[in-house]
């Protein structure tokens, strides 16, 4: 799991920890919350002249904020008058303020400490509070994610829990520990937010409080409502304590993402998978030397901390902590069944939610975490602007969100219904749905592919190689579970054992495994295929599949198989993915890159005349060409890619007359003999160079084949250029400026034999 920590970039600051500091930090000198400069009284004063307070005002005295509201410190109080709180006490099914204090007086704290923001903001700061610049900002300073520093620090905070937890996933017995919470942010609205997003305000903020009026017209001050509450205010009311506004409603404390879930029962599900990622930490220094013990907060491992209140944990975070939130959703536990019985089938191995591989269910769930650590909304959902933490789209329609919730700590979209996340339903969904398949899902992720695979933007044919081809692969590789989880191996015979393998060898695996801009192989003719991997190829003929180190096979003289094998496609319950097909195979082991000797190898040391290339590789030799095990650095670099047209055994020996400095060479039982002088091997090598088209001389990202780009003219190594033509059904070649055209042999269906180094294609003639 540690290995996808990079695909979490967009949540890092949510999750850097900081400092600490108790409710006493002071930033009453900062101009952003200093008192007013006229005094009116104290916030409870006022209150008490306006006369129409009285049960927010017995709730006070009731709390232990009564010293902050009577102006012991710097305070904006969100008022609720008389008729609200009684409206709000019968819905809760209270008698009185004092009939919730007997009952419930934690709740009674959180609920008047909700009303009670840190430090003083005057009216511009509720509409575009700035903690960075502050006033001394300019007008485009303050134009810069202007409404986006939208909650403020409140008093009301949840008492320590005291549970009995695993301590880590892997913990093996429970720990008794205390559970710290964070003081809530209370979310303003205000215009400058949507108008910064660019959307509709009245629409997106109503999508959540329907029955809270949205006030239109922001005139030249702005307007904005708090939480679910409207302001009644046109401006903010001095204290000599801060600041006060009157709202129409008492506004009740927002929870976390996830108590939102964990007090739902419809949910269970999603819960039951989240927290198999619980962790516990201790508290700061600071907390737990204030608390004489050790306090715990809960997280939850790579996943996005949503039980957490605050998203950093530094009160000094200001910005960070006004902003940043998180984005959740989250399936229903009705959704989740839905979806596993469609996704899912017992064909695939996997026949409940428990038996789901760990790193399936980490896939699921980050995919219902928006990239954004900024809260979003459903016009922006709609738009196709919100992405998961992969950067693949979110799968949903708002307006099927059963439960829509604003948190203390971002934005929870539940839902009864859910279509496949973007990634589930990309090429790379086969992985997903077949336990066949998991060891190769370990490849996708070590490989950093995964993402690039799910894009829309492009269509993909993936094959999918099963548990058993890995293990038989040469090394055989496997997946291994560790006490961190499972790793894919590979054997290394320089330490005699299995070792985890790295993520540049998964990547060619799955290169080898993928290729983009086409949607599907071809059921009959043959069909030449790119992979993501440069010069390697999938063949394709009648429905059967190889690639191009297997199909290399053929130019063994013993060799009297067939290096193609069937194909199956793995469809989408029958439908194709949404950007492409995927197919398995058959092979005893995972296609692999060509590797080992290379052509020029190949040509360099062949003297068996059973090869099909044996002449010319006797031509090479004979012309001084060949070096040791290699070819002449006149024909090519080292590391230079090449291809040539290679004459058949019989063209050469059918033309050996008309082939410069070739005069005193003859044929006799296929054998070449003969030595040139040293003037006819001059001539000979120059002329044979002519054969080689290289990357020096020329810029080529393939080799040549029917319907590849590499066609026409090119620079050889020799005094000729060579011309390669392409009709659709063949492919012939010839020296630029000759008439005499020779033509690939349709005896390999003009596929190329294509190594590690170069590749080659034999022809009916010599080049002349």
């Amino acid at each position: 799991m540690n290995k996808r920590k990079d695909l979490f970039i967009s949540l890092a600051a949510l999750l850097l920890l900081g400092g600490v500091s108790s409710c006493k930090d002071d930033l009453s000198e900062s101009d952003h919350y200093k008192s007013p400069d006229w005094l009116k009284g104290n916030a409870y004063e006022v209150l008490q002249g306006e006369g129409n307070h009285g049960i927010f005002l017995r709730g006070v005295d009731l709390s232990d904020y009564a010293s902050i509201v009577r102006g012991n410190s710097i305070v904006t109080v969100m008022a609720p008058d008389d008729n609200a709180f009684r409206t709000f006490l019968k819905e809760k099914g209270y008698s009185s303020i004092d009939d919730l204090k007997q009952k419930d007086p934690q709740y009674l704290n959180k609920l008047i400490g909700y009303h009670l923001m840190y430090y003083a903001y005057d009216w511009s700061k509720m509409v575009n509070f700035r903690p960075d610049d502050g006033d001394a900002g300019t007008d485009e300073d303050k134009e810069v994610m202007a409404g986006y520093f939208y909650k403020h620090r409140t008093h009301s905070i949840d008492p320590i829990e005291q549970q009995r937890v695993k301590l880590t996933p892997n913990a093996t017995s429970d720990t008794l520990i205390n559970i710290y919470h964070y003081e809530r942010y209370l979310p303003v609205f205000s215009n400058k937010m949507f108008e910064t997003k660019g959307i509709d305000a009245a629409y997106n903020y109503n999508y959540f409080y329907p029955g809270t009026e949205w006030k239109g017209n922001a005139g030249a001050n702005g307007v904005f409502n708090v939480a679910n509450a409207k302001v009644k205010d046109s401006r903010n009311v001095v204290t000599d304590n801060g600041y006060l506004y009157h709202v129409d409603r008492v506004i009740d404390p927002l929870n976390t993402i996830y108590d939102e879930l964990r007090f739902n029962p419809q949910y269970s599900k999603y819960v039951e998978l989240y927290d198999k990622y619980s962790t516990y930490e201790p508290a700061s220094e600071d907390i737990n030397n204030s608390l004489g013990y050790i306090a715990y907060v809960h997280r939850h491992g790579t996943l996005p901390s949503i039980a957490m209140e605050w998203p950093v944990l530094s009160w000094q975070a200001v910005a960070t902590l006004e902003y940043a939130g998180y984005n959740v959703f989250a399936p229903s536990n009705a959704a989740i069944d839905n979806f596993f019985k469609t996704y899912w089938t017992a064909e695939g191995g996997y026949t409940s939610l428990d038996n789901l591989d760990d790193l399936i269910l980490e896939y699921f769930l980050l995919q219902s975490f928006a990239k954004d650590n900024f809260i979003v909304f459903p016009e922006e959902i709609k738009a196709g602007d919100v992405l998961t933490v992969y950067g693949t789209p979110i799968n949903i329609d708002p307006e099927q969100v059963t439960d829509r919730k604003i948190c203390a700590n971002g934005i929870l979209y539940g839902m009864d219904k859910m279509d496949a996340p973007a990634i589930f339903s990309s090429v790379v969904g086969p992985a997903f749905k077949d336990k066949n398949f998991l060891t190769y899902l370990y490849a996708l992720t070590g490989s950093q592919r995964m993402l690039s695979l799910a894009s829309r933007n492009t269509d993909f044919v993936t094959l999918m190689p099963n548990n058993t081809q890995f293990e038989k692969a040469d090394p055989a590789m496997r997946l291994y579970s560790t006490t961190t989880g499972k790793q894919l191996q590979q054997y290394s015979s320089d330490a005699g054992d299995f070792v985890e393998m790295s993520s540049a060898s998964m990547e060619r695996i799955v290169d080898m495994h993928t290729a983009q801009n086409i949607k599907s192989l071809s059921d009959n003719g043959t069909q030449v295929v790119e992979t993501n991997l440069p010069y390697n190829y999938w063949f394709v003929k009648d429905g059967k599949i190889t690639t191009n180190a297997l199909f290399n096979q053929k130019l063994e003289p013993t060799y009297t198989g067939s290096p193609f094998v069937d194909l199956h496609l793995q469809a989408n319950n029958g439908e194709a993915w949404d950007n492409g097909n995927s197919y398995s195979y058959d092979a005893e082991a995972i296609f692999e890159a060509a590797s080992g000797d290379g052509l020029a190898r190949r040509l360099a040391i062949c003297n068996d005349k059973n090869y099909s290339y044996y002449m010319f590789a006797q031509l090479l030799q004979k012309a001084g060409l060949s070096v040791g095990n290699g070819l002449s650095t006149s024909i090519v670099l080292p590391g230079d890619r090449f291809f040539a047209f290679i004459p058949t055994n019989a063209a050469i020996a059918a033309n050996l007359d008309k082939i410069p400095g070739a005069g005193k060479l003859t044929v006799n039982d296929g054998i070449l003999s003969g030595t040139p002088s040293s003037s006819e091997k001059t001539q000979l090598a120059n002329y044979l160079r002519s054969y080689f088209v290289t990357s020096t001389m020329n810029s080529f990202t393939s080799y040549p084949y029917i319907g590849s780009s590499c066609k026409g003219e090119f620079n050889t190594t020799g005094s000729d250029r060579v011309n390669v033509s392409d009709d659709g059904t063949k492919l012939t070649v010839n020296f630029v400026g000759s008439g005499n055209t020779t033509t690939v042999i349709p005896d390999y269906n003009y596929l190329p034999f294509a190594f590690n180094d170069g590749c080659f294609h034999l022809i009916d003639g010599i080049l002349q």
